[in-house]
């Protein structure tokens, strides 16, 4: 109920700033009336009011004429010009920023990726307030259409930040891909607020050490998480023939994990190709990686790998649990990885999200990875 007074509230701000020559008009209109009734017309103050707003019919005269000409005009042509105006002007995203610039002891999300949505959900799930950055307008539609607290921009420019009020946030969680906004918005962060917790997503174990010492934050990286699940979950099943299907970010670092516990392994470009499958050995292994998360090829090459290979072991990337769940089940059976959930979770058991009374979230999926052999 409060949200939603605060949304009207923020409207009507909106509304009024947008409209402030035609109020102005009005306002100006009454009033000069009312002084011509008291002054001229000798009525008293409360009558001329109660003239002047039209909610006393008068008799006669300029007090009549005033009245005609006010409720046809200026209560009726005004009106429905203000009403025009705000629905032709109204534009949601002004909503969604203005609501951000009033937040407070609240948790900043920049970049719309899978992390941040992540941490978006589990933020508003335990019923804490919530603010995304996000340059790209087409990304957070849904929020800008429920109206959410959010600002369309770059975490590069100070304003945007501004806007966020990151200034009076507990939390904020820098999520996006891009590096440079990643190493701008960690700086101008801790310009704005010295005391909030601060997350820093960086895959470059190097760049993300020296962020997290110039700026006090917590760096992560995704990958190196989900490459962690990966070497735990081959140690735990004993594998002994390892295929590493794509050679992105999570493909790389799970090569270099199962190297380092001297795990025998393939690591191949992602491929549903039948042929390039049996090349790289998937006949034979007990254990298939699949690094890529784009679930309509995920299903052909999981289907491929079965063809071939019913005994394996499958672990395969996911963002949404509803493709978890088409993934875990026959005839697929694969285990599934997602890299954001894991990080995710692994940050709120650190207790990145204490300040927000977010405090050791239990991961049953990633126990429940782990566990599996």
């Amino acid at each position: 109920m409060q949200r939603r007074f605060s949304k009207w509230w923020v409207r009507a701000g909106l509304a009024v700033r947008q409209n402030r020559a035609a109020l102005l008009f009005i306002a100006a209109w009454l009033v000069s009336n009312f002084m011509v009734l008291v002054r001229i017309f000798g009525m008293p103050k409360l009558a001329a009011l109660l003239v002047a707003v039209c909610v006393t019919k008068a008799s006669g005269g300029w007090p009549s004429l005033y009245q005609s000409f006010t409720q046809v005009v200026v209560f009726g042509l005004v009106a429905s010009a203000l009403v025009t105006n705000v629905t032709r002007r109204y534009r949601p995203e002004e909503t969604c920023r203005a609501l951000a610039a009033r937040s407070s002891d609240h948790v900043v999300v920049i970049g719309w990726t899978n992390l941040g949505r992540r941490i978006f959900d589990l933020v508003t799930d335990a019923g804490k307030p919530v603010v995304v950055v996000e340059e790209k307008a087409e990304l957070i539609v849904p929020l800008v259409r429920d109206e959410q607290p959010a600002v369309i921009g770059s975490a590069q420019e100070r304003q945007v930040l501004v806007d966020a009020s990151v200034a009076r946030a507990r939390v904020v969680v820098i999520a996006t891909d891009d590096l440079e906004t990643a190493a701008v918005a960690s700086r101008l962060v801790r310009e704005m607020n010295a005391s909030c917790e601060l997350v820093v997503r960086c895959p470059d174990d190097d760049v993300g050490a020296l962020l997290a010492k110039t700026h006090r934050a917590r760096a992560v990286s995704t990958s190196r998480m989900a490459a962690d699940v990966i070497q735990t979950f081959a140690v735990k099943a004993r594998a002994r023939a390892v295929v590493v299907l794509g050679k992105n970010s999570v493909g790389e670092r799970a090569a270099e994990a199962l190297a380092h516990k001297r795990i025998p392994f393939v690591h191949v470009e992602v491929t549903e190709d039948p042929a390039a499958l049996a090349a790289a050995g998937v006949a034979q292994a007990d254990l298939v990686v699949v690094c890529d998360d784009d679930l309509g090829k995920n299903l052909i090459r999981v289907d491929r790998i079965r063809d071939v290979n019913k005994r394996a072991k499958i672990l395969c990337r996911a963002f949404h649990d509803e493709a978890a769940e088409i993934l875990a089940r026959p005839p697929f059976d694969c285990t599934v990885l997602s890299t954001s959930k894991v990080a995710c979770e692994a940050l709120a058991k650190a207790g990145a999200l204490r300040e927000v009374g977010i405090d050791d979230v239990p991961a049953p999926k990633v126990r429940a990875l782990l566990a599996t052999a």
